[in-house]
């Protein structure tokens, strides 16, 4: 099976009056959660839906006044994973110094975690749950990433022999598994306080690579940006990033901006602390090279005063029946504003919600548009396709290795579709179907009037040219070229 996403035009030969066009993820109002103990600006939300109890966990850290301000992590839980309730744990763990009902494990040297990993290899043992987590040791600037494994997600073990980088890094990090690599895939910082992103890889959580610089800002960003995390899923039979944009302050002086409540110092590192946070696109279709798209933000900022009107971090990706959860944390304030005043918890936790396979899309700006793929080698079954257009059409054609349309599969043949489907499949008059045509080399046409399409899906294969040729000459198949 292949979906076919329109991140670019790498599989499409023509493309006219069609606009690629960035999906809006829509907050859910009602999914907003603040903790009353603690201020969830970063608190990095990993949502899992637990397999053994039905119900929905929520791992995440918030900051409390402890003597200086300090990080705990936390548990929320939920029954549809929207309206979270706190925990009590008191009974069920066991703390010498609790600060929060629903906290988790021991703070001592505790500095940050992010990027819960439920490892569906290790369900039933106790290494289904992977965290990445930091410690601070006695040296302040210091920070030692080791590895927190737990069965159930309540008694949990810190492994501090497995370290997963070799300097430590504050958030965000990230774990995904890699089909194509064989391996767990970390997206991370190359160093600690370097805001670029990296990636690196481990095959059994003892033994760690050394990050790999991935990307970092380019002439396209906003002037002095900086990368802060990328949580990353595979979806179908690609990769798909959430990269945290930080939009600093190039031109601050020290002290100018919110006067006074930051201790800051002379120097550019310290004096860039401020500025907004939020969320563009990635891709890769190997899980380990990763390209940008469409420079607009996939979650932006909110309203003055909104909850995500200064920073926004989506960390966790969900798919949830025919829709994608996106869980967040966010603050009103720009990046570090709440230390101005920590006891106005600004912080929360939310959710968006995307259409399936709605990251990105074509559309016609007026009238119509038209696509064709390259060559397929169509294997079996129907095409399905994610469409809107519940006032417009969408028609489809079907065209054999030279370009021509096959009779009875043509663009007058084709049945018009109006409505709104994620699995529309076309057809056309006299009963064809697309399966049966298994076997044949063919391309796609499409085309489509005041709607959006989202994605191709069916049993199929792309070719290259020497592929057709080997293929239909021959009867030589292609190789799967997974992760290409």
């Amino acid at each position: 099976m292949y979906t076919l996403l329109f991140f670019d035009d790498w599989h499409i030969h023509s493309r006219t009056n069609l606009t690629r066009k960035i999906g809006k993820p829509q907050l859910i109002p009602e999914s907003i959660f603040r903790d009353p103990d603690a201020d969830l600006s970063w608190a990095y939300p990993t949502v899992i839906k637990d397999p053994y109890t039905d119900t929905w966990k929520c791992y995440y850290q918030g900051e409390v006044s402890s003597g200086g301000t300090t990080f705990i992590p936390l548990l929320a839980e939920s029954v549809d994973g929207l309206h979270w309730t706190r925990p009590d744990l008191t009974k069920k763990v066991m703390l010498k110094n609790r600060l929060a009902p629903n906290q988790l494990f021991e703070i001592d040297s505790f500095a940050e975690w992010c990027g819960v990993y439920s490892d569906p290899f290790h369900e039933g043992s106790d290494e289904w749950l992977k965290a990445l987590i930091s410690l601070r040791p006695s040296k302040k600037l210091a920070l030692e990433a080791i590895v927190g494994k737990s069965r159930d997600g309540i008694s949990w073990k810190l492994e501090k022999k497995a370290k997963w980088h070799p300097t430590g890094s504050d958030p965000g990090h990230f774990a995904f598994w890699n089909p194509y690599r064989n391996s767990y895939v970390l997206s991370l910082r190359p160093y600690l306080a370097d805001r670029r992103q990296a990636i690196s890889e481990t095959r059994d959580w003892q033994r760690f690579t050394e990050p790999t610089l991935l990307m970092q800002p380019d002439a396209l960003d906003t002037p002095a940006a900086l990368f802060y995390g990328m949580p990353v899923i595979q979806y179908e039979q690609m990769f798909i990033g959430l990269l945290w944009i930080y939009h600093t302050d190039p031109t601050l002086k020290v002290d100018d901006k919110f006067q006074g409540f930051l201790k800051m110092h002379k120097g550019d590192d310290h004096t860039r602390i401020m500025g907004k946070i939020d969320c563009q696109l990635t891709y890769s279709t190997n899980g380990w090279h990763f390209q940008r798209t469409i420079r607009e933000p996939f979650i932006a900022n909110g309203e003055p005063g909104d909850p995500t009107s200064g920073c926004i971090y989506p960390s966790s990706i969900v798919n949830f029946r025919d829709k994608i959860r996106i869980y967040s944390s966010a603050s009103i304030g720009e990046h570090a504003q709440l230390r101005a005043d920590p006891s106005l918890n600004q912080g929360s936790i939310l959710t968006h919600e995307l259409r399936k396979d709605g990251f990105i899309y074509l559309e016609p700006p007026g009238g119509t548009g038209e696509f064709t793929t390259k060559w397929v080698l169509w294997k079996s079954g129907e095409l399905n396709i994610n469409v809107s257009v519940p006032f417009g059409e969408i028609l489809v054609e079907i065209m054999d290795q030279y370009g021509n349309p096959i009779n009875g599969y043509t663009y007058a043949e084709s049945i018009p579709f109006k409505g709104d489907s994620n699995n529309y499949v076309p057809k056309w008059n006299n009963g064809k179907h697309l399966s049966q045509l298994s076997g044949r080399v063919i391309k796609i046409g499409v085309r489509i009037a005041n709607g959006r399409i989202f994605a191709l899906r069916g049993d199929y294969q792309f070719m290259t040219t020497p592929q057709v040729r080997q293929y239909v000459e021959a009867g030589v198949e292609p190789d799967a070229r997974l992760g290409y």
